[in-house]
């Protein structure tokens, strides 16, 4: 199992960062080789995201639900699917909340992976240095994006 726990700062104000974190389209703008898929009636959508693991490149699809409480600023997102081949699943969740501090904003993430199948290893074990270097670049693009929102709203 995977865990991610992570507090990021973001230099916008709250109500511009939630409008990115609540619109599906917007926040896989930043993250890298992440793609939408279809949307399904029951609410739920297709995702698809690329990852690498250890000089591996793995091709994950997954169909995802989405939560938002828009009072409170959060968000929980399910998934589940499997690699492009079908032999490693995956199943996870993560909750996220949009809280001010001092001139800008502080996201939070909290989840939980559960893989298996033939990958299972390599995965899990890359897992760490992976969250890091994904949480660095979401948050440049988030930061990027929010900015680009405000400018165009001036």
């Amino acid at each position: 199992m995977i865990t991610i726990g992570e507090r990021v700062f973001v230099p916008h104000p709250p109500e511009v960062v939630w409008s990115v974190l609540s619109d599906p389209h917007k926040v896989v703008g930043c993250i890298d080789g992440s793609e939408l898929g279809e949307y399904h009636e029951d609410g739920s959508f297709d995702a698809r995201i690329a990852v690498r693991f250890a000089g591996i490149k793995v091709s994950f699809g997954a169909r995802a639900n989405l939560v938002l409480d828009e009072v409170e600023r959060t968000g929980r997102l399910e998934a589940r699917g499997s690699d492009s081949r079908g032999s490693t699943r995956v199943h996870g969740h993560a909750d996220y909340a949009v809280v001010p501090e001092g001139e800008g904003t502080v996201v939070t993430l909290e989840g939980k992976v559960e893989i298996s199948g033939a990958l299972a290893s390599l995965v899990t074990t890359g897992a760490s240095i992976v969250v890091s270097r994904m949480t660095k670049s979401f948050t440049s693009s988030l930061t990027a994006t929010c900015a680009q929102m405000e400018e165009s709203n001036r």
